[in-house]
């Protein structure tokens, strides 16, 4: 037997030895967890295990001590997620899950989207509950969820996030300060065009008009037309409608061939996108967070305690949980200069007890957390929830 060999076994021995310890360690924090189950306690005790570490720490010299405290910082946090899925009992009785219900999408609803007949949100509010949807339209984002919550629309389809020029700021601005739920989400494929009055071609084009996401989607194609120049408007299917009023001949838009052949324009150019694989991320609004056995993506907005560490211990709690996270993005806070808030989206359902323990170990390491939404992400047209 090698020196490698006889160093492994004694460290196999040493294991042993630990087992039945750690064994009888778990026992005890099931205790604890009755006890704070019966007391209404929380499962975190931020100052006590401060204390506990800084105790054990000092206990040895200063070059070991940093790994002391690992050990029993790892140890502490595998309780933890002991205690709660031990607290945790499948329901949705916690205060975080007020707004939702157990329920599936109403049938034959009315919905409200921005901008008129053509737009992007249209389309998609047609993919996702059919062509024949009752629905209402108005000018802006802010305006959609007004109507919402009003009560003149069941639900509300808005862009949130595209694959080229990412996330849809305005959209998770609204959504921070209303008590508003996704409820569903699709992709859906982006072909713009650019589109002119009959009689009008590429040599006599100098202005567009369009949504700025949609010029920022084809500025490739836009370098090999230098006097052309961009003007913003509402979205794509206003800015359509707007050259059909003009009928000047040197004014196009940026948008679908849909929207050229409702308002009678000539499409100059095709697929004039720079990602051919243009993709935008629709997502379903309504004012009751919707939660059954289809559910299969959270979005959460959650704001960090202002302490070294936070976000790599909500990081951490997705890699213990076998939850897999699928985004992260920071925002600026509105109320507080140069301090963020993080959306993040992971796969899951809040039915599920090994959710609720890890939404319940996120609380504990936030200062705010809002649940956004649980819902089923359709990822493919041809797929109708």
């Amino acid at each position: 037997m090698n020196e490698l060999e006889t160093l492994r076994n004694e460290i196999d021995q040493i294991d042993s030895e630990l087992l039945p310890l750690f064994l009888k360690r778990m026992e005890c924090s099931k205790k604890v967890a009755e006890y704070k189950r019966k007391n209404n306690l929380p499962v975190l005790d931020k100052s006590r295990e401060k204390q506990i570490l800084d105790h054990k720490a000092s206990m040895i010299p200063l070059d070991k001590a940093s790994f002391v405290r690992d050990f029993f910082s790892e140890i502490m946090a595998i309780s933890r997620k002991a205690q709660r899925q031990l607290l945790s009992d499948g329901n949705l009785e916690n205060s975080l899950f007020e707004g939702f219900d157990q329920c599936s999408l109403k049938e034959n609803p009315t919905v409200v989207f921005q901008g008129v007949a053509g737009a992007n949100s249209e389309t998609a509010l047609m993919k996702i509950f059919g062509d024949d949807t009752k629905r209402i339209n108005v000018m802006t984002f802010a305006e959609t969820l007004d109507a919402l919550q009003e009560g003149q629309a069941d639900y509300a389809v808005l862009p949130f996030e595209n694959s080229s020029t990412g996330s849809i700021s305005g959209v998770f601005d609204l959504l921070e300060n209303r008590e508003l739920y996704i409820v569903s989400e699709m992709d859906v494929s982006i072909s713009h065009c650019l589109v002119a009055p009959k009689s009008a071609t590429l040599d006599s084009i100098r202005e567009v008009y369009s949504h700025e996401q949609g010029y920022l989607q084809c500025k490739e194609f836009f370098k090999n037309y230098p006097k052309m120049k961009f003007s913003a408007y509402h979205n794509t299917a206003l800015a359509a409608k707007y050259v059909a009023g003009l009928g000047d001949t040197s004014v196009a838009a940026i948008a679908d061939k849909r929207t050229a052949k409702i308002y009678g324009l000539r499409v100059l150019a095709e697929n004039i996108s720079t990602t051919q694989n243009n993709v935008t991320r629709f997502v379903v609004i309504a004012k009751r967070g919707i939660v059954n056995e289809n559910c299969n993506k959270i979005s959460v907005l959650l704001t960090l305690q202002n302490e070294s560490g936070a976000l790599c211990q909500i990081l951490s709690e997705f890699k213990n949980s076998g939850l897999n996270l699928v985004k992260i993005e920071s925002r600026p806070r509105h109320d507080r200069n140069f301090e963020y808030m993080f959306f993040i989206d992971f796969e899951g359902n809040l039915l599920d007890d090994n959710v609720q323990t890890v939404i319940s170990a996120i609380q504990e390491n936030t200062t705010q957390l809002k649940i956004l939404g649980n819902y089923h992400a359709v990822s493919y047209p041809s797929e109708r929830l």
